[in-house]
């Protein structure tokens, strides 16, 4: 038997159709988004965040540019899905989206986003954002149970990295950032950036923080190599 393989839509036919539909809006950097509305990302970083019952918060999902988010509300509800059973409300109580950059988005109104779940390119973008969202949810727990803090740590910061040299990591990836979402101590997180640095795997420009040797990197990743701290 032979899937069927769907045309996603480019990122230009996605933003054109987002604006369309929707309106633009600039936001800074540590908002919280509201929760009734649907969000579309033209430029910067917005995270799924956690708050714990002192306060802290802990970013546990990451959102860039040309991705959506905040839609499972709208679509729970129009598949009848309560949001409010025991099971579900007692993770989700203190979630919330907040900006981790100044951002461009698009917000979309969940009447008008509901309206248009049946049409393209709609259709393929949510689709492509519930597959994505799934494997994020996956990646996020077999990393916080399965791996070594070095290998965790050197996950996040090959998905994070720019995909174009020098790739820079995130400027909001600090290490009190990476602590909170892989669940460390922000002193085991210092020490994995200074061995990444004293082996030349991990450089300074400036304010910034580059990936100088990928490969290395992806070699601790992939558990092929150890790195000690």
């Amino acid at each position: 038997m032979t899937m069927q393989k769907f045309d996603l839509p480019s990122t230009e036919l996605c933003r054109e159709f987002f604006l369309r539909i929707g309106k633009e809006i600039q936001v800074p950097r540590g908002a919280t988004l509201p929760a009734d509305d649907v969000f579309y990302i033209l430029e910067g970083h917005v995270a799924l965040t956690a708050v714990t019952a002192d306060g802290e918060c802990h970013s546990f999902m990451y959102f860039r540019p040309g991705q959506l988010f905040n839609f499972f509300p709208a679509v729970a509800g129009a598949c009848g899905i309560s949001l409010t059973v025991r099971s579900f409300s007692l993770f989700t109580e203190s979630l919330f989206m907040r900006t981790k950059t100044a951002c461009r988005l698009v917000l979309i109104e969940r009447g008008d986003f509901l309206e248009r779940m049946d049409s393209q390119p709609l259709q393929g973008v949510l689709l492509r954002a519930l597959a994505d969202n799934l494997q994020k949810a996956l990646a996020k727990s077999a990393n916080s149970c399965l791996a070594t803090a070095p290998v965790r740590v050197c996950r996040l910061l090959a998905a994070s990295m720019a995909e174009e040299s020098p790739h820079e990591i995130p400027g909001y990836l600090t290490h009190a950032e990476i602590a909170g979402h892989l669940s460390l101590h922000v002193m085991t997180v210092t020490k994995i950036f200074h061995a990444l640095r004293e082996q030349g795997i991990l450089a300074k420009q400036g304010r910034a923080v580059m990936v100088r040797e990928t490969g290395r990197l992806l070699q601790i990743a992939n558990q092929e190599k150890i790195l000690l701290y």
